[in-house]
């Protein structure tokens, strides 16, 4: 191995380990100490909570593998089309709406994704989370850590894109 080679592993290695530390540590000190002494007093180590399953979680591994925001807006618009025209009672249009209402069940096929739920519904679900439930709060405290972390890393992240948009952005001027 050569000395540029053994350079640029030296280098990988401290990247690697630097970003470990610097992923560990994206909730302050005095965050991690409040959020454990919520999960003293709500109990968060009782195995009641585990029914009924997370309650941001799963959202949050949905969110990775989340669809581009265009496909899910041209979704919800083709299913708004689909249900005015279905409402559309005028004899005059009748033959126009079945043409487009047939496009329109055509497109919705297309942009029905087949993966499980879709946005709109993990949204409704995070709506209906009885928020004044004793148990909801436990479990909700339960998975704090866990949400906050992954909302600071793609904090970290906005950020950066943002930093790089801003440095082409010079750069081209």
């Amino acid at each position: 191995m050569n000395s540029l080679q053994s350079l640029l592993l030296l280098n990988a290695i401290g990247l690697v380990t630097f970003g470990c530390v610097y992923s560990s540590d994206v909730i302050s000190d005095y965050v991690k100490n409040d959020i454990s002494q919520l999960e003293k007093h709500y109990k968060t180590n009782d195995s009641a909570l585990a029914g009924g399953g997370p309650l941001f979680l799963n959202v949050l591994k949905y969110a990775d593998k989340q669809e581009s925001g265009e496909k899910i807006l041209l979704r919800e618009i083709v299913n708004v089309y689909i249900d005015i025209l279905k409402n559309m009672n005028d004899t005059f249009s009748k033959n126009s709406t079945q043409h487009i209402y047939s496009e329109m069940k055509i497109l919705q096929k297309e942009f029905a994704s087949g993966k499980g739920t879709t946005l709109i519904e993990e949204l409704n679900k995070l709506r209906e989370i009885k928020k004044n439930d004793l148990i909801v709060q436990r479990k909700a405290m339960l998975e704090l850590k866990q949400v906050l972390e992954k909302a600071m890393r793609i904090k970290i992240k906005l950020q950066k894109n943002k930093q790089k948009r801003r440095r082409r952005r010079v750069n081209s001027s």
